[in-house]
């Protein structure tokens, strides 16, 4: 199973991609989270671990991949 997290802060534009990848990732071979920052603060060293220092961010099997450049992290962690 692929393991596919979004991290983001719940703005409007990373509410629009969650959207987006919650059904582009609803597959039996995808696990998919959306950790929401603003939300989930606890989770902000999780995101720092995997080197993310901007939100919103994708992470596919431990493979960051930055979506929209506009909030750092250092905000929620």
């Amino acid at each position: 199973m692929i393991q596919v997290t979004l991290f983001h802060d719940g703005c409007s534009i990373c509410l629009g991609i969650e959207s987006s990848m919650a059904a582009v990732f609803a597959t039996p071979l995808h696990h998919y989270e959306s950790v929401n920052l603003a939300l989930q603060s606890e989770r902000g060293a999780d995101a720092k671990a995997l080197g993310i220092t901007r939100l919103p961010s994708l992470v596919i099997d431990g493979r960051v991949l930055r979506l929209e450049d506009h909030s750092p992290i250092e905000h929620y962690a």
